[in-house]
């Protein structure tokens, strides 16, 4: 097939050959792929190759002890001793080769530690960096990654070869990831179809007629569309690209914007490299939780790997202008958490509330989250005084103070 389009083309023999040209497939449409002695799916089974392999040897050489001591006449002394030796050999081998031993009881034992956890369980980020074009990841492992996330085409109104365009688009995609040395792992999440940008692209329809009774249609139409995308999950691209070359850290994103510029050929009109927020907002999405604290992940990350770090400081108590002496509970901390958590989407609509008020106050208002009323949150938090306990003076029992001001409010939130 000659192929018309510029995507994913090489010439051979004088003739440009599409990616459908490549590939052989049968009648059936079914294309043969090479595959190792497991087959695809070898690691979801629990008898793999070398397992087996283990198990013919403890039968084989069973069976060749017994021939050879049929051979030396040997006495009953010798079968037992001989047997016994080999019995414990092959427990030892069915153990930890065959039923893998240790692996499951590591297992059993993470399970029971983490049997009621919170998400930073699955957080192996070690740093965050932040930046104008996105964020850059630093696993654990010293890996280097950045995470796009793919904003999908309509295929409506396309011409008959764009399927082709696409799976050529692809194809150089992946050719590209590999030609500038990077692995990547392509992520495919449910989410809410409210958040696809596609839907609100649909507004400009309304004003494409000077039909009013048009209008009023398309404005009716689009509105159920948006009501059922509330209540439709839509499937979202996401790649995370990444490199055990530290070195690259510097270069990471430009090298990934040239790369996702090969896809938006085929059915993706646009591409996103995630920030911290967003990364954190997807952690609370797929997990169902409202609050994730990303650096008590990664401090949680450390005391897994060894490396055990104190906190710089906890919150004891509130002391308040009237007076007042509040002790922090874990619930009075969750509603801190709350605050530090929404305080971009919170932090305008402050008003006439203190904070003794906001932490004490009932969950029986619209919007509110864990009992903190943002809505009507307000500058007396400003005016408070939080006194905090360091671990470097917890022996001197000595309380301190941090006082609030305007000018400083987002800092407090950050150090809370």
């Amino acid at each position: 097939m000659i192929g018309s389009h510029s995507a994913d083309l090489f010439y051979k023999g004088g003739v440009i050959v599409a990616n459908t040209s490549r590939r052989y497939i049968d009648k059936n449409g079914k294309m043969f792929i090479p595959m190792n002695l497991e087959g695809g799916s070898w690691n979801e089974h629990f008898v793999t190759t070398p397992k087996l392999v283990c198990i013919a040897i403890i039968v084989f050489s069973a069976v060749l002890s017994g021939f050879y001591l049929a051979d030396k006449e040997a006495s009953i002394s010798s079968y037992i001793i001989i047997y016994g030796i080999w019995a414990v050999v092959s427990s030892f081998i069915l153990r930890f080769i065959v039923f893998e031993e240790k692996y499951y009881y590591r297992m059993y034992k993470q399970l029971k530690k983490y049997e009621i956890t919170t998400p930073s369980v699955f957080w192996d980020i070690a740093s965050v960096k932040d930046t104008m074009d996105g964020a850059i990841l630093t696993y654990s492992d010293a890996k280097v990654a950045v995470l796009i996330k793919l904003e999908r085409d309509t295929i409506t109104g396309k011409h008959p070869d764009f399927k082709e365009t696409h799976y050529d688009a692809i194809s150089d995609f992946y050719k590209e990831i590999v030609n500038k040395r990077y692995s990547f792992v392509q992520l495919n999440i449910m989410e809410r179809a409210g958040n696809d940008p596609r839907i609100d692209n649909l507004d400009k329809l309304l004003y494409s007629s000077d039909n009013a009774n048009i209008r009023k249609l398309m404005e009716l139409e689009i509105g159920h569309i948006k009501n059922i995308t509330h209540h439709t999950l839509y499937e979202s691209e996401y790649v995370l690209i990444y490199t055990s070359d530290t070195s690259k850290m510097d270069s990471i994103i430009d090298d990934a914007i040239d790369i996702v510029y090969k896809v938006l050929d085929g059915a993706f009109i646009g591409y996103k490299i995630l920030r911290a927020r967003d990364i954190i907002e997807i952690m609370k999405e797929e997990y169902g939780v409202r609050y994730f604290n990303y650096t008590e992940a990664t401090l949680n990350m450390f005391k897994n790997k060894g490396i055990h770090i104190k906190n710089p400081f906890e919150i004891t108590k509130i002391v308040y202008t009237d007076g007042d002496v509040q002790n922090v509970t874990p619930e009075v901390l969750s509603k801190i958490n709350s605050i530090t958590s929404d305080f971009e989407n919170y932090a305008l609509n402050f008003r006439n509330k203190s904070l003794k008020e906001a932490l004490n106050s009932n969950r029986n208002q619209n919007n509110k989250v864990d009992g903190v009323d943002f809505d009507n949150l307000s500058e007396g938090f400003m005016s408070n005084k939080t006194t905090v306990k360091s671990d470097s003076e917890s022996t001197k029992d000595k309380d301190g103070a941090i006082k609030n001001s305007e000018d400083n409010l987002e800092d407090q939130f950050i150090d809370f």
